[in-house]
């Protein structure tokens, strides 16, 4: 992820504001995603100083169509849905989740479920947990929880790690997509209010 700032975004108090992107880059990636939700919640006000983004992206990688959020956007099920439309297969979601009683639990049932919604994978990459490194945490600004995690359309989780810091490798196959959008079709039964 990156913060950058946007041309003329002051905030209420007239200071600039930065975007949170996040980057997909590589051998012919060039994507970037300003996240949309932004976290205000839990007495921490993120839209003091980021601006929101407007626009789902999707990339092409490797022969697989992926789509992007970003920490508090795991919460708002619309999102990995347009990446869905849009052809997504796979959605990754970035993340440096609070902690606090049940949070971790709530990163991981979050995951999975916009797995089964729109029967995609879901690589949810949590920032590993500063405490588990002996870092004390300061302030209110979420630091991570850890708990990364590759989720199948089904909602199984693949592979996952702990609240520590590590590496998670996954084979992904968009065979498994056509099969769960055959067997669970939610994206075709869907309907907007």
């Amino acid at each position: 992820m990156r913060a950058c700032l946007p041309p003329g975004a002051p905030t209420g108090s007239g200071k600039p504001r930065v975007r949170n992107t996040l980057l997909a880059t590589g051998p012919g990636v060039e994507a970037s995603y300003d996240k949309i939700h932004l976290f205000d919640a839990f007495g921490f006000a993120e839209s003091d100083t980021v601006e929101a983004g407007t626009d789902p992206v999707t990339f092409d990688a490797g022969g697989l169509t992926f789509g992007l959020a970003t920490c508090y956007d795991v919460r708002f099920p619309a999102l990995f849905t347009a990446n869905a439309q849009r052809g997504a297969v796979v959605n990754i979601v970035s993340a440096s989740w609070g902690s606090g009683p049940g949070k971790a639990e709530q990163w991981q049932l979050l995951a999975r479920a916009r797995a089964v919604d729109t029967t995609t994978f879901v690589i949810a990459c949590g920032q590993g947990d500063p405490s588990t490194q002996g870092i004390e945490t300061k302030g209110t600004a979420p630091t991570g929880v850890g708990y990364s995690a590759v989720v199948n359309p089904f909602g199984q989780v693949l592979e996952s790690l702990e609240g520590e810091p590590g590496l998670l490798f996954a084979d992904l196959d968009a065979a498994v997509v056509d099969d769960a959008r055959q067997k669970l079709p939610v994206l075709a039964n869907r309907r907007d209010f």
